[in-house]
């Protein structure tokens, strides 16, 4: 299976360096909008993955 809109090392920089999860937000905005609106299953677990390894869930 082809994943044409993985997610490139700049966009994966750019998730990394955020500093919380508004600005998390807004990167995700930028790269869907990079893919013209289109944000395939793949890419979202791609995205998850890395959001919960920078902000882990707090089980209180």
């Amino acid at each position: 299976m082809s994943e044409p809109m993985k997610l490139i090392e700049e966009e994966k920089e750019k998730l990394l360096k955020t500093k919380d999860e508004k600005a998390w937000y807004a990167v995700c905005d930028e790269i869907k909008d990079r893919r013209n609106g289109q944000y395939p299953a793949y890419l979202s677990r791609e995205i998850l993955e890395m959001f919960q390894e920078k902000f882990p869930p707090i089980i209180s």
